[in-house]
Order: C-alpha cells, then structure tokens, then sequence
C-alpha cells in the first residue's frame, strides 16, 4: 500500500474503475479503498462502473451500505485524472476505460492479463480468493481501523466470492474473515444477505428450472433474453448446488453480448481452461479453478443465428467433460428428452 500511495497523486483526482455489472467483491473492495485514500488525504475520489447491477444481493449492498457510484460512460474528460482498477484488469473485455488509458494501479485476483505489464502498480494475487483481502490488508498493513460499514462490505464480499471460503478461500482469506468478524454490522449483513426479491425475479426462476437440462453430473440452461447480465452467474450458483451435480453452465443474451457462466464442485477443475475452450476463438474469458465466465460479442448479421452459437457451446462443454459426442439430454423438471 505505502508503494501505490508514493505513485499517486494527491493534486490530482483519483478514479476507481470496477468491471461491468459489479459484484459484491467489486463494490466492497473499491468502497473500501475510496474511504482508506479519504483518510490519507486523497480528496477527489470516486469509484466507476458501467453495466447494470441486477442481483438482489448486489443492489443491497449498494443500498445499504451507501457505495456512491458513478458510470463510466458519464465521465468528463481530465487529463491529470489518474486510474485504479480495482477487481478487474485493462482491456479484458469486462471493464469500461476511456480510449488508450493506461491505469497508475490494478489491484486484483484474477490471471494477470498482457497489458497489466504495463501499469507502473501491480498488486495481483492469483492465490487469493477475493480482492477484497487484498484491500483488507492495506488496512492492516498501515494500522488504521475498518470503519463498521467497510468492514461489513468487505465481510461480505469475501463470503460470497469464496462462498464461505468453501470456494477457492486461501489462508490469506480466512485470516482476513475473521478479523473483521467483530468489526462489522451484523444487521446490515442480514440485510444484504436475505435482501427481498421481485415477483420478476421469481418469474425468470421459473423459466430457468423449466428449460434446465442435465447429463450425467452436469446441469445447464440456454436462456434467450437476460433480465441482467450477472443472471447467468447467479443461476450457475444455483444449479450447481444441485445433489450428484459437480458442473453447471448458463447461457443468456444481453444486448449485443452473449454471457456465459461456468461453475464447477470440483478443487481439481479448472474452469478457466475449459471455458477458454468452449467459446469462439477470439473472445474474452476469465477466471479460476472453480468459477469461469466469458462474453461474446454478437452483431447484427450473427444475432439470427444466436441460438446454434449458444447450442454449440453447450455441445464443446459435453465434449470437454466426456470427450465424445452426446446426443441424449434431459430436462431437469420433467425428465423429458432435451433437444440440443
């Protein structure tokens, strides 16, 4: 921390990018910066985004906690403005920057990208299973205390990116749970966790167990139009809970973009290399061992053609874990035959 606080400049203002439709680790950990760059005297900083943030969880979290953002896409131009990317990394297809901007920091977990190299402040941490560890231990590193509601946010975060630290939670991660354990807020906890859910919601559920399919121990869904981006992530959670399930994968179009999300029950998977394998040539992919996710861009002469995309990427899937072709599908609720 005390080498990212020498390169930045307290003259100038400080923006905070995180990826595109955000997720709790995202939000706390860029909360949770903005206010320790507040206490070091940094007094124009914000935290960006673009996207939609749709999950329940992911609203209330924003809401409760009272995470101040503002869109990518609004912001003015400044030729002294210096970036932090935070969650995420320059260029990886999930995060909005301003053309030919080259972030002063990328704090992250994920697989370090090419263009990282090139920003003077890396702190990226592959073993880590939150980046909001990281910035809990900028924390600890300078002394200073959590406020209540960062410490509940980066609570949080760790919870559910890890899930409880059954996901992919190092040691770093649990040492980091349980020191701000006594620190956070419990009923606020309480209410990002159990937030209220939209009859809309309920609806999309519905439609997600009726078209759900299953093989062996894989389970997944091809979705037409998307309520939100971040639903194929929340229905991979879901369906990979599922008994004698140890893979779940979804599919769902938003806007020009094909969203796909991988999950897998299995610490010797790793769910990164299978979804680079499973999309078109050329797109973006990210993530680990136990959790992948990637984005397709679709124009308008492919969008007619939309659903053998999204019916291909399930049959490479069938073929990666299987490795021969599959013809007999089921669905999840009726047991009927699925057609692929």
């Amino acid at each position: 921390m005390k080498k990212l606080l020498s390169i930045l400049d307290k003259n100038n203002p400080t923006s905070i990018i995180i990826h595109n439709n955000p997720d709790p680790d995202s939000l706390a950990s860029a909360m949770a910066l903005k206010r320790l760059l507040h206490v070091m005297r940094y007094k124009r900083v914000r935290i960006f985004y673009d996207g939609l943030v749709g999950r329940a969880e992911n609203q209330a979290i924003i809401r409760i906690l009272k995470i101040p953002l503002f869109r990518t896409k609004n912001m003015t131009p400044m030729k002294e403005r210096q970036f932090i990317l935070v969650d995420c990394q320059p260029y990886t297809g999930n995060v909005t920057l301003p053309e030919d901007t080259i972030p002063v920091a990328v704090i992250d977990h994920h697989p370090v990208s090419r263009k990282t190299s090139r920003v003077p402040f890396r702190d990226v941490r592959l073993d880590y299973g939150a980046s909001s560890t990281i910035v809990s231990e900028y924390y600890e590193s300078l002394r200073i205390p959590v406020p209540k509601d960062v410490a509940t946010a980066l609570f949080y975060a760790i919870f559910s990116e890890t899930q409880s630290l059954g996901r992919e939670g190092s040691q770093a991660d649990k040492n980091a749970y349980l020191r701000l354990l006594p620190q956070i807020s419990f009923a606020q906890l309480s209410k990002i966790q159990f937030p209220a859910i939209s009859k809309e919601f309920v609806c999309n559920l519905s439609d997600v167990l009726v078209n759900t399919f299953y093989y062996k121990n894989l389970t997944g869904v091809i979705l037409d139009q998307l309520p939100y981006p971040d639903f194929v992530a929340e229905m991979a959670d879901f369906l990979v809970r599922i008994r004698n399930i140890t893979w779940s994968i979804c599919i769902g179009s938003y806007g020009n973009l094909l969203y796909i999300s991988l999950r897998t029950t299995s610490i010797d998977a790793n769910a990164s290399r299978v979804m680079k394998k499973i999309i078109p040539k050329y797109e973006t992919a990210g993530g680990h061992d136990m959790i992948a996710g990637a984005q397709v861009k679709i124009d308008r002469r492919k969008y007619k053609n939309i659903g053998p995309i999204k019916k291909e990427i399930v049959r490479k899937m069938l073929w990666e874990l299987n490795q021969q072709p599959v013809k007999n599908l089921f669905r999840l609720v009726s047991n009927e035959e699925f057609l692929l």
